[in-house]
């Protein structure tokens, strides 16, 4: 393999071992059977390649060649799409900091003490009920298979903590992705009358854009207000989740 060959081989595989192990980290089941998918298209033939491409480029040159170049084909297409993903992910949103109701979109907790991004996510939502005395919030999250209580109690706790009223804050606590989390929220706003008040979600800059692609798709028209996190490492760990969840929606 030159030089440039095997500089893409090693972005290829290298982005997609990021995204596998993020994926054990963090325990995201609606994302991990893609992880080893991609760990085998891209890894797999980058060691054939380096302990048996002298073998191969003698004994079955044609193949060799053509099995090249399609696993360097991957891993450009891969690493690429990855990087112009995070680009367009990344890329500023039109803010609203107003609301009558404020959707927080729940996240990975522990107990009673909310992940680093979910207390991004509910600094951002206490922000805005204090700039909105007579806004309410909706925190919407179910609890997961490793969590002891259900992101939305945990929300309520940390809000409450802060000086929220507990009669500002409604809870949706049966939702396991961020379809559910849309579709629950507004079934409690429609329940309670206010779908025509002016409603905007809360969640991490990463993550928003899904949400709002999500909503068009309901036809409803909301606001966002992204959290946005400070550490890079954070940010690479979770753009990794969310390239693979848009993978995963995009097949399905």
């Amino acid at each position: 393999m030159t030089n440039v060959q095997f500089i893409l081989t090693m972005l290829g595989a290298g982005v997609a071992f990021v995204n596998y192990l993020t994926f054990l980290i963090i325990s995201r089941h609606n994302s991990l059977p893609f992880a080893p998918i991609v760990l085998l298209c891209v890894t797999l033939p980058f060691l054939f390649c380096l302990f048996f491409g002298r073998f191969a480029t003698e004994h079955f040159p044609v193949l060799y060649e053509i099995l090249k170049w399609i696993y360097i084909s991957i891993g450009l297409v891969y690493s690429v799409s990855f990087f112009a993903f995070s680009f367009y992910v990344m890329s500023p949103v039109e803010s609203s900091d107003t609301a009558d109701v404020i959707i927080v979109f729940g996240c990975k907790t522990f107990g009673y003490t909310p992940s680093y991004a979910l207390q991004n996510r509910l600094d951002k939502a206490y922000e805005m009920l204090e700039n909105n005395p007579g806004a309410v919030a909706i925190l919407s999250g179910g609890q997961g298979e490793d969590e002891t209580v259900s992101e939305a109690e945990s929300m309520r706790a940390y809000l409450e903590g802060k000086g929220i009223s507990a009669d500002r804050l409604i809870l949706e606590d049966r939702s396991t992705s961020t379809r559910e989390n849309i579709e629950f929220s507004m079934n409690i706003i429609k329940e309670r009358g206010r779908e025509d008040k002016k409603i905007t979600a809360v969640s991490n800059d990463f993550h928003i854009k899904r949400i709002l692609r999500l909503f068009k798709e309901r036809d409803y028209d909301v606001s966002a207000s992204p959290a946005h996190m400070k550490s890079p490492m954070r940010i690479i760990q979770n753009l990794t989740r969310e390239y693979m969840v848009w993978v995963r929606t995009i097949i399905f």
